[in-house]
């Protein structure tokens, strides 16, 4: 049973992500899937370390580092810190990489709420609560 609610999990993550991809080119967004990811995580955690949240979701430093440069070089986002690129301390959106973000935010809504048909609000936050537990088990297992 643990598997297949495991199995489920990856399914669900691959299906929504390629279901997002479809949504994001009608709305004409024109950016590979990493620079996407990257960019929300930039406007949905403006507060917090973007290179930490990506590393933690399996991205190497190299890669985030490269994606921000792209994203840095076409006008969506601005990183400031120590003159060194390595001690980049924030990063933050542009106006156009705002546009850009908000376009996103209302396909990964619309995906949201596809994938939500039929819950009941309370069912959405058990359901959301539930998986936060799972994550945070898996974050503090030990070897």
């Amino acid at each position: 049973m643990e598997r297949r609610i495991l199995d489920t999990l990856a399914e669900l993550g691959f299906t929504s992500r390629s279901r997002l991809s479809e949504l994001v080119r009608r709305e004409g967004i024109d950016l590979p899937p990493f620079l996407l990811r990257v960019l929300s995580i930039v406007g949905r955690f403006p507060d917090h370390n973007q290179q930490q949240l990506l590393q933690r979701r399996g991205h190497d430093k190299g890669q985030v580092a490269r994606a921000f440069k792209q994203l840095e070089q076409q006008g969506l986002i601005y990183r400031s810190g120590s003159s060194t690129p390595r001690r980049i301390t924030q990063v933050t959106l542009t106006e156009e990489g705002q546009r850009l973000f908000c376009r996103l935010e209302a396909a990964r809504s619309e995906l949201a709420s596809q994938a939500l048909s039929g819950f009941a609000p309370q069912e959405v936050r058990k359901l959301n609560a539930l998986l936060e537990r799972m994550l945070e088990n898996v974050d503090n297992a030990t070897d």
